[in-house]
Formats: structure tokens, sequence, C-alpha cells
């Protein structure tokens, strides 16, 4: 399981780092901001991760603390701020495909971190104008922290399964992305209402 609170100040080790198409800005200090729970999920390293410069959040991405070097413990929890940019921003419920997470998706997976190209749906926006989005994966294994969105609800050329919204893997992505869907008016108002209780 995930052993670092939140606050942690981390690296990322150079392999990895090297390998991330939407790294944090060298300079950001980086702090683990993973929900409670996460700290009780046996089968995985997976935690979540925000970089910060002058106070603010500038980049946020989901890996394994496999991947990841200690820099000092203590800091504050990240996560009041990261609350503050959920549900913000004039992107908000947009559906982006930025595509492959790592540069080289041949050589193998990053531990936890999603792999293949995907929709993501824009849930905030960060200081800077990044969109905050997370993964929209196969509605298999639904949990509290992955709200459902039924076909129909989720507004793109193709799409025509029920889905779930992957809340612990959030990623920053330049503001610049295009939209390829939105999510439905009429399911805005409850998944943001899974997203207030999440974050």
């Amino acid at each position: 399981m995930p052993t670092l609170p939140p606050g942690t100040q981390v690296s990322i080790r150079p392999e990895a780092f090297a390998r991330l198409m939407f790294r944090p800005p060298e300079d950001s200090a980086i702090l683990v901001a993973v929900h409670d729970a996460g700290l009780l999920a046996r089968s995985s390293f997976h935690t979540q991760l925000l970089g910060f410069a002058d106070g603010f959040i500038i980049w946020a991405g989901a890996l394994s603390e496999d991947l990841l070097e200690v820099i000092s413990e203590g800091g504050g929890d990240p996560r009041m701020l990261l609350g503050e940019a959920i549900g913000t921003g004039g992107r908000l419920w947009d559906v982006i495909w930025p595509g492959e997470l790592v540069i080289d998706p041949e050589r193998g997976p990053l531990a936890t971190t999603y792999q293949g190209e995907r929709p993501w749906v824009v849930i905030g926006t960060i200081d800077g104008g990044d969109l905050l989005a997370a993964p929209l994966n196969e509605a298999g294994n639904p949990k509290w922290y992955t709200p459902l969105l039924a076909r129909g609800e989720v507004l793109m050329s193709g799409s025509s399964k029920d889905a779930q919204l992957e809340l612990g893997h959030l990623w920053s992505f330049p503001g610049s992305l295009p939209a390829v869907g939105s999510v439905a008016a009429g399911a805005q108002e409850r998944v943001l209402e899974n997203l207030r209780k999440y974050f």
C-alpha cells in the first residue's frame, strides 16, 4: 500500500521523469496529495501528486511511490488547495483526448500510470490555465471514488458504453487541448457532488 502521507515532498526518479509526456516543471515542489483512504489500499502503491510554485498548483499527476524519492516529510496537506481547483474554469465538463501519458509506450508502463489513449473529463483548472482531468474507464468495477456515467451521459463520437470516472488518477494537461466531447448537462450536478465529497 502507499505509505507517504499527504504533504510529503518528493521528487520523481530521473528515469521515470524522462518518460513522462506531461512533466512537472523541474523547479516545482512536488507534494503527495493522496486521499487518506488511498493509504489503506493494500494492493497498490499508487499515489496522487501535485506540483507547486510560489504556493500555486501548477501540475498534477498520479504515479507509484516506487517512482519517487522522499525529500522531506511533514508538509501541510495540499488537498485543500486541490479541492479549491475542482469544479472551476470555463472548460469544466469538456472531454479531452491527451494521448499517452508516457513518451515511449512500447517500453511498457510506468507503475500505476494509466496506459493507452483514452478520454479524460475536465473536472477543474489550475493556476496558469492547465486542465485538471480524470480518466474515463469501462464501468466494470465501480467504487465510491469512481462516479458512474451512463451511456448517453458522455457526449462524444463513438461513446456507447457506461463508464466510470477514476478520481484517484488526476493529471493536468495543457489548456490548448481541444474538446472531443462533453459530459451531459443532466449528469453534471451529480458528478460534481461526488467530486466535492472526494476532494
